[in-house]
């Protein structure tokens, strides 16, 4: 299989595809949602998804229903400052699954059956080169993530992580030693605290992840990022595989433009 990526091979296409920030966050939902642990717990076992704007599109591919970026994230970065989403018009909280049944709620209880295999969907603020990820926290008893973390790792249940390559950071050690809600004296909105997700004790999938988890006979590469206008915070990837499969997330991309999912409240 290494072979099959050689730069020589010429029977492979090629092709450079520009990813804004609404399609990165689309991207990586449908490619959680497609796994299929992820789908083995719409009947049985158990799973938690998390309000996030990433995760938002997490539920929207698995249940097929939008529960709207407003109505489903809490923490958010906006207006230059960081903070909450408005109370009035948040949804119940967290997507609950156990046995084939899904509700809405506080994950605590669920959590406290979980068992090895069982899953968390938890989206997160910043991605290092090791691997690492963190999660800000405003709650000062450290929100989902805080209920959640020690339960996974002493039971060995699933975490997985959606998370954009536009939150690449250089270290997140070196971040959580800095954040803390009662070590900063001035910020621009709430102060967080910041929770460490080491490298290998959550799955992660980023938008490359996410490439190869739809179409397995392509590889993508970050290559660059940025841009204006819209594409502000998008990534340039370059992907390389069978030509039938490149076309395929090529058009898969232009069909997110042709038909957006509405970033409001009344998306929900």
């Amino acid at each position: 299989m290494k072979q099959r990526w050689q730069a020589g091979d010429e029977t492979l296409a090629s092709a450079l595809a520009v990813v804004r920030p609404g399609e990165g966050r689309r991207l990586i939902g449908m490619a959680v949602a497609a796994l299929p642990r992820v789908r083995d717990k719409l009947s049985c076992g158990r799973m938690v998804i998390v309000g996030g704007t990433t995760t938002r599109h997490v539920v929207t591919a698995l249940l097929g229903e939008d529960p709207g970026r407003d109505a489903f994230a809490v923490g958010w970065i906006r207006d230059g400052a960081l903070g909450e989403t408005p109370r009035e018009g948040r949804g119940p909280g967290p997507f609950l699954f156990e046995g084939g049944e899904v509700t809405r709620g506080w994950p605590g209880s669920l959590l406290e059956r979980f068992e090895a295999g069982d899953i968390y969907v938890k989206g997160a603020n910043a991605l290092d080169p090791a691997g690492n990820a963190m999660v800000l926290m405003a709650s000062p008893s450290g929100g989902t993530i805080g209920v959640a973390l020690a339960i996974l790792m002493a039971r060995g249940g699933e975490l997985i992580v959606p998370v954009s390559l536009a939150k690449r950071i250089p270290s997140v050690p070196a971040a959580c030693g800095l954040l803390g809600q009662g070590r900063v004296t001035r910020v621009m909105g709430a102060p967080v605290g910041g929770m460490p997700i080491l490298a290998g004790s959550a799955t992660i999938i980023t938008e490359v992840e996410a490439v190869n988890i739809l179409y397995e006979e392509v590889h993508a590469t970050l290559v660059a990022a940025g841009g204006v206008d819209d594409c502000e915070g998008a990534m340039v990837l370059a992907l390389r595989g069978e030509p039938s499969a490149v076309d395929k997330v090529m058009n898969l991309l232009a069909s997110m433009r042709r038909d957006p999912l509405r970033d409001s409240a009344d998306s929900a």
